[in-house]
C-alpha cells in the first residue's frame, strides 16, 4: 500500500430510527467495487461513474441498485447492437461477478446471526458468566440438526479404536439392528464389531478391510503371539483371540465372508478413528492394526506417521469400496477421544504432544473426508469429551466414564436417530 493511499472508512449507515446518518465515501465505494470486478474498462467505467464528484450513495443497497441498473441499462443495447459472436466478453464476465458477489454477500452478512438458529450457543462459546444469557458448556450438544439416518430397524454396524467398542455396545443394549455376522466370546463379552475384525486404530486398516471383504487384497498370513493376552492373533486383526496358529489358519475364509456379509447388509456404518501413528508391513505395505506384540515382528514392521492427505486417501477408498458393492451404505465419522497409550515418538515427542497431533490430524482428515462426500456424516464425540463433559474420564485418565459415554450416545441419537426412543 502507498502512502498515499486514502483509508476506507466502514461507517454505520443507519440511525437508531432507521434515518440514513451519512452516505458511503468516495474512498469506500471504490474499495467495494475493486472488490467485485478485476481490472479492466468494465472496472474503470464503474469507478469513474460511481464515485463521480458530487454523487451521494446513502447506502451499500444504493450502490448495489445502481450496479445493477449499469449492467440493466447497458445489457439490452449491447445484445442488440452486437453482431454474432461479437458479445463483449468482459462485460459478461463482470455481470457475472456481481451477481456472484450478491450472492456471497448474502450469506456471509448473516454468518453470526442467531435467529435462524437453533441456539445462540451453535454460533457463539456458551458463557456462564454472560449477564444476560448465560449457558454452559457442559450443558451444550454440539450439533446443527437432526438428521433421521437411524430407526431401531435400520442395519447398522462400526468399527474403529477401543473408543468403537463403546458405540457397539450402546447400540446393541438399546436395541438397535446391530449387525453381527461373527462373534466370539473369547474376544468380549459381547460383540464390539459386526465381524471378528478386531479393534481398529488407524485408517489404512480401514481400507484394508473393506479391500479383504470384497476380494481386492490378498492380505499377508502372519500370527503373532500374544503374551500379555496368552493367546494366538493375527497383526491386522488385534485383540482377537485364538488358541493355535491352526485355529487363526481355519478361521481366514470363513472371517472373509462374514466381513462381506456386514458391509453388504449395514445401511449405516459408524467408524472410529483412533491414532496417527502405525505400524507398516515391509514387505508389502500393509498396516497393521497396532504396535507389534513380539521383538521379531519389530524387524518386519517400520513406523509411520500419517499426514492429512494420506489420512483423507485411505478413508476415500475405504468409502469407494464400500460402495461399489453397497451403493446406498452411509458413513458416520467420528474421532476416538482416548489418548495414546503410547507414542513410538518418544525421542523426540512427549506423549501429550504425540496425542495432540494425532488428533488434530484425524480432526482435519474426518472434515476434509466429510466434506468430499454425499452421505457421510460428522458425529463429534471428540468434542464433547474434549468440552462438553464435565469429569469425562475413568481414573486411568485414558477410558471415558459410563455416564459420559452415555452423554456421547444422547448426542448420537438426538444427530442421527428418527425416533430416539423407539416409538
Amino acid at each position: 500500500m502507498s502512502g498515499d493511499e486514502k483509508t476506507i472508512v466502514f461507517q454505520q449507515n443507519m440511525g437508531v430510527g432507521g434515518e440514513t446518518v451519512d452516505p458511503l465515501t468516495p474512498e469506500c465505494v471504490e474499495g467495494i467495487i475493486q472488490a467485485i470486478f478485476t481490472p479492466g474498462a468494465i472496472r474503470d467505467l464503474l469507478l469513474g461513474a460511481m464515485t463521480a464528484e458530487g454523487l451521494a450513495i446513502a447506502s451499500f443497497d444504493e450502490l448495489m441498485g445502481r450496479l445493477r441498473g449499469f449492467f440493466g441499462d447497458n445489457a439490452q443495447g449491447m445484445f442488440q447492437q452486437a453482431g454474432f459472436g461479437a458479445l463483449d466478453s468482459d462485460f459478461i464476465a463482470q455481470a457475472g461477478r456481481l451477481a456472484d458477489f450478491e450472492r456471497r454477500f448474502s450469506v456471509d452478512v448473516h454468518r453470526y446471526d442467531i435467529d435462524d438458529k437453533r441456539t445462540p450457543n451453535v454460533v457463539y462459546w456458551p458463557n456462564p458468566a454472560h449477564p444476560k444469557a448465560p449457558s454452559s458448556l457442559f450443558e451444550e450438544l454440539p450439533y446443527i440438526r437432526s438428521l433421521g439416518l437411524v430407526d431401531k430397524s435400520t442395519p447398522i454396524g462400526s468399527a474403529g479404536s477401543c473408543f468403537a467398542s463403546e458405540i457397539a455396545w450402546y447400540l446393541q443394549e438399546q436395541g438397535y439392528n446391530y449387525i453381527v455376522e461373527e462373534f466370539d466370546e473369547r474376544d468380549a463379552p459381547k460383540p464390539e464389531s459386526p465381524a471378528r475384525w478386531g479393534i481398529i486404530f488407524n485408517t489404512p486398516s480401514f481400507t484394508q478391510l473393506a479391500e479383504k471383504a470384497f476380494g481386492l487384497r490378498t492380505m499377508p498370513k502372519l500370527a503373532e503371539y500374544h503374551y500379555a493376552g496368552q493367546y494366538w492373533q493375527d497383526p491386522f486383526r488385534e485383540n482377537v483371540v485364538f488358541g493355535s496358529i491352526e485355529e487363526l489358519e481355519v478361521d481366514r475364509e470363513k472371517h472373509l465372508a462374514a466381513c462381506r456379509r456386514a458391509f453388504e447388509t449395514c445401511k449405516v456404518f459408524v467408524i472410529t478413528l483412533g491414532l496417527n501413528e502405525c505400524w507398516e508391513y515391509i514387505p508389502d505395505g500393509t498396516v497393521a492394526s497396532r504396535n507389534p506384540k513380539t521383538p521379531l515382528h519389530f524387524a518386519l514392521f517400520r513406523h509411520r506417521v500419517l499426514s492429512v492427505a494420506e489420512n483423507v486417501e485411505y478413508l476415500q477408498r475405504f468409502l469407494d469400496v464400500l460402495r461399489a458393492n453397497n451403493p446406498d451404505i452411509q458413513l458416520v465419522v467420528t474421532v476416538s477421544p482416548v489418548p495414546f497409550m503410547a507414542t513410538g515418538l518418544g525421542a523426540e515427542k512427549h506423549v501429550v504432544v504425540a496425542n495432540a497431533h494425532s488428533k488434530a490430524v484425524l480432526r482435519v482428515a474426518a472434515e476434509e473426508f466429510v466434506g468430499a462426500n454425499e452421505g457421510v456424516h460428522y458425529f463429534p464425540s471428540y468434542e464433547m469429551v474434549s468440552h462438553c463433559i464435565e469429569n469425562a474420564w475413568e481414573e486411568d485418565q485414558r477410558h471415558i466414564r459410563r455416564p459420559a459415554v452415555a452423554r456421547i450416545m444422547q448426542l448420537f441419537e438426538t444427530m442421527f436417530v428418527t425416533t430416539p426412543d423407539g416409538a
